[in-house]
């Protein structure tokens, strides 16, 4: 009898360069493909919550309907937000960190423990 091997897509965020912050398609997926999404930031656990928001929700990012069409990844250049998430996490700009996420059911909410991120190489490392 052959094993039989089940791949499954892993939710991922990435900051690329400290200029571009992305959300692949199994992040999205969980939370019903939202329009807008909005991230919370638990200091205690060092831990970046990523949940569905609406149009009103305060601080939420929007998600063109034409992304979930493409089936790539959801990319933000959205200036302030991307200043707070380097502030929060200590990563350096002129890197590229990608953190593996886990989606909590309870909160409805998918999240990423920076303290797991992982540092990519880069073509001038």
């Amino acid at each position: 009898m052959s094993e039989k091997t089940i791949t499954q897509a892993v939710p991922v965020i990435r900051m690329k360069h400290g200029w571009e912050f992305s959300v692949n398609k199994a992040t999205l997926e969980p939370l019903g493909k939202p329009e807008y999404i909005r991230f919370l930031w638990s200091a205690e656990g060092k831990v970046l919550l990523l949940g569905a928001a609406r149009a009103d929700t305060p601080q939420s990012l929007r998600i063109s309907p034409i992304n979930y069409k493409r089936g790539g990844c959801v990319t933000f250049r959205n200036r302030s937000f991307i200043e707070a998430v380097l502030k929060l996490t200590n990563w350096e700009r002129e890197h590229i960190y990608r953190t593996d996420g886990v989606f909590v059911p309870k909160l409805g909410m998918m999240a990423f423990e920076i303290n797991k991120s992982m540092k990519e190489e880069t073509e001038h490392e």
